[in-house]
């Protein structure tokens, strides 16, 4: 959902640009911090399922609205598998036994008593204790594209809303609650049922939670300038074929030598290669450049701003990043 509002954004600037500027969509992975950080101390952990067992009648499911409860056992085993293959902890131990079964299903209030929680992280050995404690699926109607034949069908969309919360030993209370929601969405077909749907939810729940939880790889989308000019035409081809030094030379020539729209192009292009690079500093010096030599008001201007917004965020990531892996540190 975000790489589409990215792109219907970004298109909303296109329009905006002359007619001969030529932009080329490009992503790139990066390593993102987690919205918590945990001690170097924190070594082993221990993911339990604290959801109450349900007892739907699928019959009794209206998929077109509703709200319905996930799958805890689902959910808790995503959650395992996902933080234990990060290779973050030296030791991941899950216990997805129910531990709850008298809880009301939507009581999101209840937490594991601290006494419960001491004991359960000294039976499985652990540090600090990660507990799955609801799934919610919100269902409404929706539309799916399908490429292949160029057309929307009717689906469900569902927003899935997990709660996990950290518990550490000699605490009365959570350490930390994290609730992020995200969208999925299912083809309306006479097959879908509320156990595909609640099964589909619970493991994306426990994958969703995990990129919170711990530093995880993030597809990145950017866009550079190509064309113009030779020199700028010559680049472009360099950066298909992943020349990024190639081209970044070139870039640097119309930089120091050029002037107007192509100096303009040529340092916004120089502050991706240094994003590309890891060099935040670098990469904001150029942009902060090229926004200074566009036309103030025009669509390179404002392309310019919403990049600058995204790399000021990747700056905000890249300080707790470095604090949240200084446990592999030599």
């Amino acid at each position: 959902m975000k790489k589409i509002l990215f792109v219907v954004y970004v298109l909303g600037i296109v329009g905006l640009l002359p007619s001969c500027t030529i932009l080329q969509p490009f992503s790139f992975e990066r390593l993102q911090a987690a919205d918590v950080s945990f001690p170097e101390q924190v070594k082993s952990v221990g993911i339990v399922n604290y959801m109450p067992e349900l007892d739907w009648d699928d019959e009794s499911v209206d998929y077109r609205s509703g709200l319905l409860e996930g799958d805890g056992k689902i959910a808790t085993e995503a959650l395992a598998q996902g933080i234990a293959e990060t290779g973050y902890f030296s030791q991941v131990v899950i216990c997805d036994s129910v531990l709850c079964t008298q809880r009301g299903a939507r009581d999101e209030d209840m937490v594991i008593p601290a006494e419960m929680a001491d004991s359960l992280m000294q039976a499985l050995g652990v540090d600090l204790l990660f507990a799955m404690e609801r799934v919610q699926i919100q269902l409404k109607e929706g539309v799916l594209f399908m490429p292949e034949v160029m057309l929307e069908v009717p689906a469900i969309d569902g927003a899935v809303t997990p709660l996990v919360r950290v518990y550490v030993p000699g605490r009365n209370a959570p350490l930390y609650s994290v609730s992020k929601a995200d969208t999925i969405c299912w083809e309306l077909t006479p097959e879908l049922s509320y156990n595909q749907m609640v099964e589909d939810a619970s493991g994306h729940a426990g994958a969703l939670s995990v990129t919170h939880l711990i530093p995880h790889w993030k597809e990145l989308h950017r866009y550079y300038f190509d064309g113009g000019n030779a020199d700028m035409r010559d680049a472009g081809v360099y950066v298909r074929e992943q020349e990024w030094k190639e081209a970044a030379d070139l870039w640097h020539q119309l930089y120091d030598k050029r002037k107007g729209k192509i100096r303009m192009q040529a340092a916004y292009n120089l502050a991706l290669y240094y994003e590309m690079q890891n060099d935040l500093e670098q990469a904001k010096y150029y942009l902060d450049a090229a926004a200074s030599l566009a036309k103030e008001g025009s669509g390179e201007a404002q392309l310019i701003m919403f990049y600058q917004l995204q790399l000021e965020e990747q700056m905000k990531q890249s300080q707790r990043l470095q604090l949240q892996m200084k446990r592999f540190e030599p």
